[in-house]
Order: structure tokens, then sequence, then C-alpha cells
């Protein structure tokens, strides 16, 4: 029996008392969480008794890389992990609470900048895309809302441990993602037609400049997309640097960001994507134009 097998069956002993398997339940009812869901699988239920007990309550789960591979482990399946997203994601978010502001003079800028490409190439192909839809009678491989998106957004995020504040899934609207400080969420879209196909790419700006606290930080520049369907905001494309933040100083990373789409109607279509931080530099002036000293890019989080 391997370790997540086992904490599985304690979650199912220890929740026993907690009452039937499935069924109707007071309004005041706690809202379900992983250990529920787990104790009606193992106690029997039908995967539609599960699904309509996810659908009739509130829910707090959590479906962390970690997590859902445990419930999988305990048996629930695939179906019923996909409404655990989808009810997860139509639950309210509490507020974030106000971000401090850091004392002036202590922040330096962190500026992505995207690199220039071909002038004549069509927008799409300058960026991160998902298809939209396909022509007429092409199959899609994958479940009904792989690669179906229904807008993308610009993601730059802070790793570094202890820079993540707690209750950090609350103040980002990203699913799936690692522990984070959100640093930027830039949601904006438009819509291409590349061979046949509709595709929503990520229609961004040449650059962008975020205020951010001094120090070294483990940055990470993110494509997401908003599934149809769950509404779930998950990471498509991301690539990662350290990089270090000077007081009054700018610090620039070039992305360099491509996309074009592949295949064919008998064997299915995919996205060829490059998504890559090309380099990261500290500027000596806050001016544009500024001599730069070039960074070590190699620390990769």
């Amino acid at each position: 029996m391997t370790p997540s097998t086992a904490r599985a069956l304690f979650l199912f002993f220890s929740l026993a008392a907690l009452g039937p398997a499935a069924g109707a339940a007071p309004a005041d009812a706690p809202a379900l969480t992983n250990e529920d869901v787990v104790r009606l699988v193992m106690t029997g239920a039908s995967e539609k008794q599960v699904l309509g007990t996810i659908e009739s309550r509130a829910v707090d789960f959590d479906l962390s890389t970690g997590m859902v591979a445990e419930l999988r482990e305990a048996g629930v399946p695939d179906a019923v992990i996909e409404a655990m997203r989808r009810r997860q994601a139509a639950m309210p978010r509490s507020a974030a609470p106000p971000t401090a502001t850091p004392a002036p003079g202590r922040t330096g800028t962190l500026r992505l900048e995207f690199t220039a490409v071909a002038a004549d190439k069509e927008p799409s192909a300058r960026s991160a895309i998902a298809l939209k839809s396909l022509p007429r009678g092409a199959r899609r491989r994958g479940g009904m809302e792989v690669g179906l998106m229904t807008d993308m957004a610009l993601a730059v995020m802070c790793i570094t441990s202890d820079h993540v504040p707690d209750h950090w899934d609350t103040r980002s609207p990203l699913q799936g993602a690692p522990r984070h400080e959100l640093l930027m969420f830039r949601p904006r879209s438009a819509v291409d037609k590349v061979k046949g196909h509709e595709v929503l790419y990520l229609d961004h700006e040449p650059t962008y400049e975020i205020a951010v606290p001094e120090g070294a930080h483990n940055i990470v520049v993110a494509a997401a997309g908003k599934q149809a369907g769950s509404g779930t905001w998950r990471l498509l494309e991301s690539d990662g640097a350290r990089v270090t933040i000077l007081p009054g100083r700018t610090t620039r990373v070039t992305l360099t960001a491509r996309s074009k789409v592949k295949g064919s109607a008998m064997i299915g279509f995919t996205v060829d994507s490059e998504w890559k931080i090309a380099g990261v530099e500290t500027l000596e002036g806050a001016a544009d134009g500024a001599a730069a000293v070039p960074a070590d890019t190699e620390a990769r989080p």
C-alpha cells in the first residue's frame, strides 16, 4: 500500500461518522472538501450522486497538482475531479486584502519587453495563441474543454517562497499555478484567422513596467487562457528567471513569443509555440536608452 493510499483510507475511516454518503444537505451545511468527496466515493456513492452533491453544496476544494494526484489514487474519477474544478471556479472569491505600499525609494522597475519580430507576420504569430474553433468537420483531440478558450491574459508572478502572501490563492484568478504573488494580470485578447482556424491570441503591448520591491525575485511570465465552460484561468505558456531589483533602477526582461498552427484534419491540430525569456539586464539609469549590465539568466525557478 502506498503512503497516498494509506492517507486516503485514513480519511475514509476518520470521516465515516459524518453521515450518509449522499443526500440532501441542510442549508447551513459546511463547504464540501476533498475529504468529503473521497468519503463519498469510498462509501459506494454513484458518480451521479457525487456530481449532484458537488453541484448542490458550497465547496472549498484544494485542487493543486499534488492533491489532484491524491484524489486519483483514492479512486476519484476524472469526471468528478473536473466537476470539482468547475464548481470551485464558480464559487465567489473573497476580496483580496489591499497590498501594502512599499516605502518610497525602496522599489525598482521591472520592465517586460517583447522582442521585435518581422512586421509582415500576422499578429497571432507574434504572441501566444489557442484554437478557438476548427474548420468544419475537423476533429480535435482531448476532452470537451481542451483548447477552447474565451479570453487570454498576461500574468507576471513572483514565486520566491518568502514573498508569497498568506491566502495567496484568494489574491489570484489563476488555477493550477505554483504558489505565487501576482505582480500583474492583464486580460486582453483578439481573434485571428490562420489556415482556416479561428484562433484567440494574447493581444499584448510591446512593453510593460511594474513597480517591484527591491531584492532578488524568482519571476515567472505567463500567458493564461480562460477555459470555456468552467471559466477557469489556466497557464498556457510560461517561462521564468531570477532577477534582482535595485531601488530606483530598472531591470529589463526580454521575452520571445511566437506561435503557429500545425497539423491536419487527419492527424489533428496542435499549436506550436515559443515562449521564452531571452535575457535579463539591469539598466544603469532609469531613462530609456540607458546602458545595460547583463544579469545571470541561468538561475531559472
